[in-house]
């Protein structure tokens, strides 16, 4: 999409849209006597939808020009939408100026003018900033348990002297695993492509002789044409895989090529051409030539870990590899569908150990989101599943994961701190096992190692989503470095808006610092994303062990102005 007309239409050309008059580069709208001050990503997408009244634009338009070269969560479109209707004095279910159109987008459908720029517009004493308006996220107690990676995979592309290529490189060869392409022929089939690239990442992340970066990283590069040698400089790699996957008949066609990040030749390529039921033996034999071409040495402890043992029936493979689609798409809907084929797959298979750890998972998500998609207790339900996992096959790594969840909202912090290491230790380049190991060390007290363990996380997932940041934020929050907490928080708040944890540490944060007016409006957002937000209740759901860091944060919310 070009965006240069949208930009040079947003500067330059004042607007009338309904009943208000738009000044785009003051970031307000005004009518009457009534002036509101925008975010500077409202007013982006105002004026977009502005250049195309009575269209349905998809959500997929509003995040290139809000969000550009950013992968972000759909509560980032969802919350701006929402800023854009309070501001207007609009309403969802009666829309005046913006439309939903189910499945497809948004439509503004107000009058739109363009109009002569006012000789001068009349402020009210002290413009206001419209709050989000959304049903309360949930109880904060589960979110701040520690699982938020779960859901929220929004992140950013790295641009070059990002935080990640700070950080000194070690020895390892890096490689990335790009998203592959499907060729099939529907798009129906791009789960299995999807689900081909993260078993071959997962495959190569346990191999401790290589640096692996985490799929949501590489998922930012999905169906891009730009140049591997820029791809892998941005990405901060020295290997690219690429690939495409057809699957037709009973058959599948794999066509890989191992790519030198540095001059941009291939080092291998193969094509696989085979029956359906050869998947894995393909997975098996593409990850063994990769680790010959790198010349890699292998450590005893490795070598297992590039053969899959017989796991699942190919049908029950399918079914969780829809699951794992559903898994990542975050929504009620897409999270129900994912514990139907989760559970289709556990029937199929009862011993597919990887069905009951990703169902595990979602029980975790559900958790979260306070959906009660689990008809019960979800974390009761999450626990049972780990251990039948454990059970069938103690080598999947997403097990340790959710326990280290679990025990962490126990408060049982060295356990938990286990488990995040026995998941480390299976999956040496599993980013999320060091952002759930550095969140736990915090509440345990020990920021400088979570620190470390953060910046190893960072080092693989370089996208930078915004539960690292928050948890990177807490982490200097905690070690009263709060320029570098803010940072963070305000990156993370930008780029998820109803993100509530990360506006309540921000909200923290700005009182720290002294920033009383933009605490006090942190504050009031919290407390329109969750009008029964408490400070008590933040004092006894977070599982801070250190008396004093939790005095210091409750009393940094209580100068932001949020209640007892």
């Amino acid at each position: 999409m070009n965006l240069a007309p949208i930009l040079t239409a947003r500067s330059e050309s004042p607007l009338g849209v309904g009943d208000w008059q738009v000044d785009a580069r003051a970031n307000e709208i005004w009518r009457g006597a009534e002036r509101v001050r925008l975010e500077p990503k409202v007013m982006q997408v105002l004026c977009f939808l502005a250049q195309r009244p009575g269209t349905v634009v998809s959500r997929e338009e509003l995040e290139a020009i809000a969000w550009p070269r950013m992968v972000v969560t759909s509560d980032a479109v969802t919350g701006t939408i929402i800023k854009l209707r309070k501001a207007l004095g609009d309403e969802a279910r009666h829309p005046r100026y913006i439309e939903t159109v189910s499945k497809s987008g948004y439509r503004l459908i107000a009058e739109v003018r363009r109009e002569p720029p006012p000789r001068s517009a009349p402020r009210a004493p002290s413009p206001r900033r419209p709050r989000i308006l959304v049903p309360a996220l949930l109880a904060l107690a589960l979110v701040a348990a520690g699982g938020l990676w779960l859901i929220l995979g929004d992140g950013e592309r790295p641009p070059s002297g990002s935080i990640a290529s700070a950080i000194p490189l070690d020895q390892k060869p890096g490689i990335a695993v790009l998203p592959f392409e499907n060729l099939g022929p529907t798009p129906e089939q791009d789960y299995f492509a999807d689900g081909i690239t993260e078993d071959l990442t997962t495959d190569l992340s346990k191999l401790s002789g290589l640096r692996v970066l985490a799929r949501d990283s590489a998922l930012a590069y999905k169906d891009s044409r730009e140049d591997a040698r820029h791809i892998a400089e941005q990405l901060g790699v020295d290997f690219l895989l690429k690939g495409s996957v057809q699957r037709f008949a009973g058959r599948v066609r794999i066509n890989t090529r191992l790519i030198d990040g540095r001059h941009g030749g291939n080092l291998w390529a193969e094509r696989y051409d085979r029956q359906i039921e050869d998947i894995f033996a393909i997975q098996d034999e593409i990850a063994g030539r990769i680790v010959a071409a790198l010349a890699v040495e292998i450590a005893p402890a490795d070598r297992s870990r590039l053969t899959h043992q017989p796991q699942a029936s190919v049908h029950a493979y399918d079914a969780f590899l829809r699951g794992l689609d559903f898994q990542g798409r975050r929504s009620r809907d897409d999270v129900r569908q994912a514990i139907e084929h989760y559970q289709k797959a556990i029937a199929l298979d009862p011993g597919f150990a990887r069905a009951y750890a990703g169902l595990a998972m979602v029980y975790m998500r559900d958790l979260v989101d306070g959906w009660d998609l689990a008809q019960g207790d979800a974390l009761e339900q999450a626990a049972a599943l780990t251990e039948t996992a454990k059970r069938l096959d103690p080598s999947v790594h997403q097990i340790y994961f959710v326990d280290g969840f679990i025990e962490l909202f126990q408060r049982d912090y060295e356990a938990a701190i286990r488990n995040a290491e026995h998941a480390i230790a299976i999956n040496p380049n599993y980013a999320d096992g060091y952002a759930l190991l550095a969140w736990t060390l915090h509440f345990a007290g020990r920021p400088s190692e979570g620190l470390a363990s953060m910046e190893r996380a960072v080092r693989l997932n370089p996208r930078v989503p915004a539960i690292y940041r928050l948890v990177r934020g807490a982490l200097y929050y905690s070690m009263a470095e709060l320029d570098r907490a803010l940072a963070d928080f305000e990156r993370a708040a930008e780029m998820s808006p109803s993100f509530q944890l990360v506006r309540t540490w921000l909200a923290a944060a700005y009182a720290g610092v002294g920033r009383l007016a933009e605490a006090h409006w942190e504050a009031q957002e919290i407390l329109a994303l969750d009008p029964s937000f408490s400070v008590a209740r933040v004092e006894q759901a977070l599982p801070i062990w250190n008396p004093e860091y939790r005095e210091r944060l409750v009393n940094d919310l209580r100068l932001a102005g949020l209640p007892d």
